[in-house]
């Protein structure tokens, strides 16, 4: 009797290299969408931090604040994990330059802020560097939602230096906040995962 023997070698690696892409992309998206809360959360902090300024009570800030976030948590989730249709880097390079050099812009910022005695300072020259680091980030993703972002928050961190305090933290708190959610808004249009919005209803 002869038997016959089929290799599955081939099968097992392509098998294998299917998962691998799999666990690859999976690990992108969830990369992906952890950036997207880190965002979120800085919008958090600086509409608390105006609220703070303009003496608004917590209840009534902590509400809208956290509707608003999880909506667009939901839907950077859903963009990012469900349809895993992530914002693409096209400079991965310059991307991680941006990250370096912001950390190290925040770090002398906060040791110059705190030896010169000015903590009221430290918030609007934050959302400057923030705003900054935007700009070529959205040239690292070819998102131009980003660079309008990036240059509408250091215009109002610019603008706030203008102001008394604490209407200066007022300004620069909300304005920053409402700049990150208005650009989260258009992304998530832009990559029609806010399917009820019509591409028209928010300028591109």
């Amino acid at each position: 009797m002869t038997s016959f023997t089929v290799s599955d070698h081939g099968l097992c690696h392509n098998l294998s290299e299917t998962v691998e892409s799999a666990v690859v992309t999976n690990q992108k998206n969830w990369k992906a969408l952890s950036t997207d809360a880190a965002g979120l959360l800085f919008a958090v902090i600086w509409a608390a931090r105006g609220a703070m300024a303009a003496h608004v009570s917590t209840m009534a800030m902590a509400i809208p604040i956290a509707v608003i976030t999880l909506v667009l948590l939901a839907g950077f989730a859903r963009r990012d994990l469900i349809q895993c249709r992530p914002e693409r880097i096209w400079d991965a390079a310059l991307l991680r330059r941006v990250k370096i050099m912001r950390i190290i812009a925040i770090t002398v910022m906060i040791t110059s802020v705190r030896s010169t005695h000015h903590p009221e300072l430290l918030y609007p020259l934050l959302g400057c560097i923030i705003g900054l680091s935007y700009i070529p980030m959205g040239r690292a993703m070819h998102e131009p939602i980003h660079v309008i972002m990036g240059f509408v928050i250091v215009s109002v961190s610019a603008l706030s230096f203008l102001l008394p305090e604490p209407l200066h933290l007022e300004v620069a708190g909300f304005g920053t906040a409402l700049a990150i959610w208005v650009g989260a808004v258009i992304r998530l249009r832009n990559s029609g995962t806010l399917s009820f919005l019509p591409k028209n209803a928010l300028p591109s």
